[in-house]
This record gives structure tokens, sequence and C-alpha cells, in this order.
């Protein structure tokens, strides 16, 4: 008799062409996923994969089975998720996500649907956000870029703009506009420049020459040291509406700004996880 688990690890091995990459997905070992093809194998009577040397290769045989079982599989398992939580057995999921400090703040909890889940929040950045995604520790993670990584799926939620901020005393530059910005004062969030050097490549095709003369680690706090005169920097729109429509700062060329794209990123294994499918939806 097969078994519904030599089934979903035959999916991910196929959609990962990685036995390696199937076990991280599904928290198994390597040995316990090459036991489920082996077996699933045994029981179709046909090779479902060649086994290459750094890849799995799906045989003709192996893509036809996908083709046949992977939407089925998708809907049990989601069937499942719908009837667990309809039932009723369990109160409101408590879900554990991560994100930037500043855009969670203004960007994503007024957003968040108290009525479909309890939430857990930690503020890191991206990259070590999503190691604690794969190892599981969370159920989510706001991303500000893209990374490819297996067993991990993106839906894009935001477009960030970001303009260039200066003290509301500063004389607007007419002419040159880079040529200005290399003499000011600069604030910044890291010394590798993050947000600032996206706006240079964005505007002028190169990276800033500047050296900053303040690191504020923390967005809230940059709009604040340009609020006091201490120099310019580059924020995004979300931060800065209020303040620029109160006189306390200024938007410098408006017409010109940089933009990202953030992410909502969870592991694929959730996917047909009904509560968390929700809490994107609200958060798009």
């Amino acid at each position: 008799m097969i078994d519904f688990e030599w089934y979903r690890s035959f999916i991910h091995v196929y959609q990962q062409r990685s036995v390696s990459a199937a076990a991280r997905i599904r928290f198994l070992t390597q040995p316990a996923v090459s036991q489920h093809i082996a077996a699933l194998e045994a029981e179709l009577e046909t090779s479902l994969f060649i086994r290459a040397p750094r890849q799995m290769i799906p045989t003709d045989a192996g893509t036809a089975l996908y083709t046949q079982v992977v939407g089925l599989i998708d809907r049990l398992e989601e069937l499942s998720l719908e009837m667990k939580y309809e039932a009723g057995e369990q109160p409101r999921p408590v879900l554990k996500f991560g994100g930037p400090t500043e855009f969670v703040t203004h960007g994503i909890v007024p957003k968040l649907p108290l009525d479909v889940a309890q939430f857990t929040v930690v503020f890191d950045l991206t990259v070590p956000l999503l190691q604690r995604l794969l190892a599981n520790e969370l159920d989510f993670i706001i991303s500000t870029k893209r990374i490819d990584e297996p067993g991990v799926q993106y839906v894009p939620i935001a477009d960030e703009r970001f303009h260039l901020i200066a003290p509301i005393g500063y004389e607007v530059p007419e002419a040159d506009l880079k040529e200005w910005m290399d003499r000011q004062r600069w604030i910044s969030y890291g010394l590798e420049l993050p947000i600032i050097r996206r706006y240079y490549q964005t505007q002028f095709g190169e990276r800033p020459g500047i050296r900053p003369e303040m690191i504020l680690p923390n967005v809230d706090a940059i709009l604040k040291a340009i609020e006091a005169g201490h120099g310019i920097s580059v924020l995004p729109d979300y931060l800065v509406e209020e303040a620029v429509s109160a006189g306390r700062v200024q938007r410098i060329a408006p017409e010109r700004f940089a933009t990202n794209q953030l992410y909502v990123a969870y592991r694929t294994d959730s996917r047909h996880d009904p509560v968390l499918q929700q809490v994107i939806k609200a958060l798009g």
C-alpha cells in the first residue's frame, strides 16, 4: 500500500531536483526522503528519477506521475487544514513573524488581521530572519529582497518609494543635483550606505563617494536628525509624509526617487495553510 508521505517527498524532490533540498523543506533526514522515493518506485515498479551526481533528473514516468498527482496532493493538504480550522478545535493560532522595524511598525502592524490570528513579532534584517524561517522558528517574514532559497515562496506586498530628504531651511539645488548632494552632510543607516547607495545608483548610475557624518541604524532616528538640521538622507515615503506636510522637513527633487519591493516570504510547506493565506491577503 502506498504511503501518502511517499508522494509528498516525491513532489518536493521533483520540484527541487534534490533530495537534500526536499529533506530540508520537509524537516526530514536525507535517508528518510531517499527511502520514500525508493519505496514509491518499488510499489509502482518504475524508476522516477535518474540519480545524477548533483541532481535528481525526473524520468518520463516521474514527470507523468508528478503531473497527475501534484494537484491532488495539494488539494488534499489544503482540505485537511481547512477542516482543522473549521472544526473549531483550537483557538486562533499564534503566528510568529519578523521584519524590519520601521516598515513593520508603519506598514504591517496596522494591517494585521487579529480576527484571524494572534501575532508575535521580532525585528531583524532579512538574511538572519530568512535563516530563522528555514529553521521553523518563524511562520513568515517581511523580506526587503528576494533571495533564492529552496523551499521558500515570496509574495510581493508593497513598493517602498525613497526620496531625498533635507532640513526645511536647506536651499534647494537648481542645477547639478549630484554635485550638490556630494557636498552635503549625510546621515546614513549604516557605513555601507544601504538606502543612499540605491538612490545614487537609480538616479546617477554610480555608487556614492560620500562619507556620512552620522550613522543611525533606525530611520525614525534619521528623520529626527534631519529635523534637527544635522544633515540630509534618503528615507521612505511612509515615514516622512507627516513631517513633510507639517513643514518640518522637505523633499529635494521630489520627481526623483528610488523604489524597493517588499515581500511576504514563507516556507513552501505552509502554502496551503488557510490562516497564513488570509494574513498574506490582508497585508497585500
